[in-house]
């Protein structure tokens, strides 16, 4: 007589196996449409104000993770400075996405 064990994943363990699996398919989606924006911006901006320079990667914090990202750097011809318009259409500053300080600040005061 035979006897058949298989071995089911807990609980806890289904949940750290979908979590990541969203964490991945989150990263590739944001990548993918935040480097698409960035992308018709550069096709849309002022080519006169804004030269473009070349593209730079950063590491953006989310609640899903960290998620690597090409982007655009220009000059602005008329005030002299160097800036990334997918930021500024964005309304981003630093690496950290809305959602992800927002997670951490309220980590933050029950520590």
């Amino acid at each position: 007589m035979h006897k058949y064990t298989t071995d089911y994943p807990n609980l806890k363990q289904i949940e750290q196996l979908v979590w990541r699996q969203l964490q991945k398919t989150f990263s590739v989606a944001m990548k993918s449409i935040l480097e698409d924006m960035d992308k018709q911006i550069a096709e849309e901006r002022n080519k006169k104000r804004y030269r473009l320079l070349d593209k730079r990667k950063t590491t953006l914090v989310s609640l899903f993770g960290e998620i690597e990202v090409e982007r655009n750097y220009y000059r602005d011809r008329e005030k002299g400075e160097y800036v990334y318009l997918l930021d500024r259409y964005l309304e981003f500053e630093g690496t950290m996405g809305v959602f992800a300080k927002r997670l951490k600040n309220k980590s933050e005061k029950y520590n």
